[in-house]
Protein backbone atom coordinates (compact mmCIF):
# COMPACT_ATOMS: atom_id res chain seq x y z
CA UNK A 1 0.00 0.00 0.00
CA UNK A 2 2.80 2.38 0.85
CA UNK A 3 4.58 1.79 -2.48
CA UNK A 4 1.34 2.52 -4.33
CA UNK A 5 1.04 5.83 -2.47
CA UNK A 6 4.64 6.76 -3.30
CA UNK A 7 4.04 5.87 -6.94
CA UNK A 8 0.90 8.01 -7.01
CA UNK A 9 2.70 10.98 -5.42
CA UNK A 10 5.56 10.68 -7.93
CA UNK A 11 3.11 10.69 -10.86
CA UNK A 12 1.21 13.61 -9.33
CA UNK A 13 4.44 15.65 -8.98
CA UNK A 14 5.31 14.88 -12.62
CA UNK A 15 1.89 16.06 -13.84
CA UNK A 16 2.09 19.23 -11.71
CA UNK A 17 5.58 19.99 -13.00
CA UNK A 18 4.47 19.48 -16.61
CA UNK A 19 1.48 21.79 -16.09
CA UNK A 20 3.75 24.50 -14.65
CA UNK A 21 6.02 24.25 -17.69
CA UNK A 22 3.07 24.32 -20.09
CA UNK A 23 1.69 27.40 -18.35
CA UNK A 24 4.78 29.33 -19.47
CA UNK A 25 4.07 28.57 -23.12
CA UNK A 26 3.78 25.50 -25.30
CA UNK A 27 3.85 24.26 -28.88
CA UNK A 28 1.22 21.85 -30.20
CA UNK A 29 2.46 19.15 -32.56
CA UNK A 30 1.11 15.95 -34.07
CA UNK A 31 3.43 13.00 -33.54
CA UNK A 32 4.00 10.05 -35.94
CA UNK A 33 1.01 8.17 -34.55
CA UNK A 34 -1.35 11.09 -35.14
CA UNK A 35 -1.64 11.99 -31.46
CA UNK A 36 -1.71 15.70 -30.63
CA UNK A 37 0.96 16.59 -28.05
CA UNK A 38 1.69 19.79 -26.18
CA UNK A 39 5.39 20.41 -25.58
CA UNK A 40 6.67 23.23 -23.37
CA UNK A 41 8.70 25.91 -25.11
CA UNK A 42 12.35 25.59 -24.14
CA UNK A 43 13.68 28.89 -22.95
CA UNK A 44 17.41 29.54 -23.02
CA UNK A 45 18.52 31.09 -19.77
CA UNK A 46 20.86 34.02 -20.19
CA UNK A 47 23.34 34.95 -17.51
CA UNK A 48 22.41 38.08 -15.59
CA UNK A 49 24.10 41.23 -16.83
CA UNK A 50 25.07 42.20 -13.31
CA UNK A 51 27.31 39.13 -13.06
CA UNK A 52 29.05 39.98 -16.32
CA UNK A 53 29.46 43.58 -15.19
CA UNK A 54 31.02 42.49 -11.88
CA UNK A 55 33.40 40.17 -13.75
CA UNK A 56 34.43 42.99 -16.10
CA UNK A 57 35.01 45.42 -13.23
CA UNK A 58 37.03 42.78 -11.38
CA UNK A 59 39.18 42.12 -14.45
CA UNK A 60 39.81 45.83 -14.99
CA UNK A 61 40.72 46.19 -11.30
CA UNK A 62 43.14 43.27 -11.63
CA UNK A 63 44.79 44.93 -14.62
CA UNK A 64 45.00 48.21 -12.71
CA UNK A 65 46.66 46.56 -9.71
CA UNK A 66 49.16 44.78 -11.97
CA UNK A 67 49.96 48.06 -13.72
CA UNK A 68 50.41 49.82 -10.38
CA UNK A 69 52.70 47.09 -9.02
CA UNK A 70 54.87 46.63 -12.11
CA UNK A 71 54.93 50.19 -13.37
CA UNK A 72 53.92 51.35 -16.82
CA UNK A 73 57.18 50.54 -18.62
CA UNK A 74 57.64 47.10 -17.05
CA UNK A 75 53.99 46.18 -17.67
CA UNK A 76 54.36 47.23 -21.33
CA UNK A 77 57.45 45.01 -21.66
CA UNK A 78 55.55 42.02 -20.30
CA UNK A 79 52.70 42.63 -22.74
CA UNK A 80 55.17 42.96 -25.64
CA UNK A 81 56.78 39.63 -24.75
CA UNK A 82 53.32 38.08 -24.65
CA UNK A 83 52.48 39.59 -28.06
CA UNK A 84 55.42 37.77 -29.66
CA UNK A 85 54.01 34.32 -28.81
CA UNK A 86 51.35 32.11 -30.33
CA UNK A 87 47.87 33.16 -31.36
CA UNK A 88 46.56 32.60 -27.83
CA UNK A 89 49.41 34.69 -26.43
CA UNK A 90 48.64 37.48 -28.90
CA UNK A 91 45.00 37.41 -27.84
CA UNK A 92 46.09 37.59 -24.20
CA UNK A 93 48.36 40.53 -24.99
CA UNK A 94 45.47 42.33 -26.67
CA UNK A 95 43.16 41.70 -23.69
CA UNK A 96 45.82 42.67 -21.15
CA UNK A 97 46.90 45.77 -23.10
CA UNK A 98 46.77 49.14 -21.40
CA UNK A 99 43.44 50.86 -21.99
CA UNK A 100 42.33 54.23 -20.56
CA UNK A 101 40.46 52.66 -17.61
CA UNK A 102 43.43 50.46 -16.67
CA UNK A 103 45.81 53.38 -16.96
CA UNK A 104 43.61 55.59 -14.78
CA UNK A 105 43.25 52.85 -12.16
CA UNK A 106 46.97 52.06 -12.29
CA UNK A 107 47.98 55.68 -11.72
CA UNK A 108 45.57 56.14 -8.82
CA UNK A 109 46.43 52.82 -7.22
CA UNK A 110 50.16 53.51 -7.59
CA UNK A 111 49.77 56.59 -5.40
CA UNK A 112 47.95 54.49 -2.79
CA UNK A 113 50.46 51.63 -2.87
CA UNK A 114 53.57 53.85 -2.76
Amino acid sequence: MESALKSFERRQRAVTQKHRKLAQGYVTKVNRNGVIEHKPIRKVKTPPLSGLLIALIGFLAFKGVMLANLGTANYAQHVEVLAEGSVADKLGAWVLGVDPVTLWLGVHLQTLLA
